[in-house]
C-alpha cells in the first residue's frame, strides 16, 4: 500500500515538473487601431487655376432707351491665397470658414453696333474674392466638401467709338466724319455677388494638404457709365450680369 501511494505521489510530481517546462503561449495582441486624421485648426495656403466668364449686358442711351443687348465670353488664369479654420465633429464631419483672394487675367474684346454707330469694348476682370462656409465629410486623410458664401470682384471696361453714323454715312465702316470716332473712355468698379462649389482635399503630411476646387461666381446688376466730354448724346449706360466658373489647385498648411 505504501509503495502504491509513493508511486502515485512521484507520478504527480513528475507531471507537474514536465508541465512547468512546456512553453507558455503569449496572449493575443490587440488589433492596431489607425487614428483618424484630425482636420481641426487654422490653416493658410495658396492656389492657381483658370477661369471662364460670361457676360450679358443691356446698353441704354442718354435718354434711357435700350439700344443694344450684348453677350461676351472671356477666359484666363488666376492665382492667390486663402486662410481658414476647420472644426471636426461627430466624428467624421468637418465644418469651417474660408476667405480667399485671387488676382485674375480674364479678358476679351467685343465689337457692337447700334443705329447711331459702333464701339469696341475691352472687358477685363482682375480680382476675385470670397468669404465662404465649408461643410465636409472626412474619410481618414481625405476630405470631400461643399462650400458657399459671399463673393466680390473688380472689373473694368474700355469703350472706344469706332464708327459714327453722321452725314448720311453708315456703320460699320470708317473713318466716319465725326470728332467722336476713336475716342476712348473707361469705367471700372467693385462687384458683389455670391459663390458656391465644392472640392476634394488630401492631407499628405501631418500639417500639409493639397486640394482641387471648383467655384461658381455670380454678379448681378453691374452698372457702368460711359461719358464722352463734349458729346452728351453719346453717353451710354450698361447693366451687366457676369457668371464665372473657376477650377483651381491649392496647398494648405495647418497650424
Amino acid at each position: 500500500m505504501k509503495r502504491l501511494l509513493l508511486g502515485a505521489l512521484f507520478g504527480l510530481a513528475a507531471g507537474s515538473a514536465l508541465a512547468a517546462d512546456l512553453p507558455v503561449k503569449a496572449p493575443s495582441a490587440a488589433p492596431m487601431v489607425v487614428p483618424e486624421f484630425n482636420w481641426s485648426g487654422f490653416y493658410i495656403g495658396g492656389h492657381v487655376g483658370g477661369g471662364w466668364e460670361h457676360s450679358e449686358s443691356n446698353v441704354f442711351d442718354s435718354t434711357g432707351a435700350l439700344v443694344a443687348t450684348t453677350g461676351s465670353d472671356r477666359s484666363g488664369v488666376l492665382g492667390g491665397g486663402q486662410i481658414g479654420f476647420n472644426w471636426m465633429f461627430v466624428p467624421r464631419w468637418v465644418v469651417g470658414i474660408e476667405a480667399d483672394i485671387s488676382a485674375a487675367d480674364l479678358k476679351d474684346g467685343v465689337d457692337n453696333c447700334t443705329a447711331t454707330g459702333c464701339a469696341h469694348n475691352d472687358h477685363k476682370r482682375d480680382l476675385l474674392g470670397t468669404v465662404r462656409g465649408r461643410l465636409g465629410y472626412a474619410w481618414s486623410n481625405m476630405l470631400f466638401y461643399g462650400t458657399g458664401g459671399w463673393a466680390w470682384g473688380h472689373s473694368s471696361t474700355d469703350r472706344t467709338v469706332t464708327c459714327v453714323v453722321a452725314g448720311g454715312g453708315t456703320c460699320p465702316g470708317g473713318p466716319s466724319p465725326s470728332l467722336l470716332t476713336g475716342r476712348m473712355v473707361s469705367s471700372s468698379g467693385n462687384d458683389s455677388g455670391w459663390a458656391a462649389g465644392g472640392g476634394i482635399e488630401w492631407a499628405f503630411a501631418r500639417q500639409w494638404s493639397a486640394k482641387i476646387e471648383y467655384l461658381h461666381y455670380q454678379f448681378d446688376n453691374i452698372g457702368r457709365d460711359f461719358s464722352y466730354a463734349g458729346f452728351p448724346n453719346a453717353t451710354r449706360h450698361s447693366d451687366r450680369k457676369d457668371t464665372d466658373e473657376t477650377v483651381r489647385a491649392g496647398v494648405n498648411y495647418r497650424f
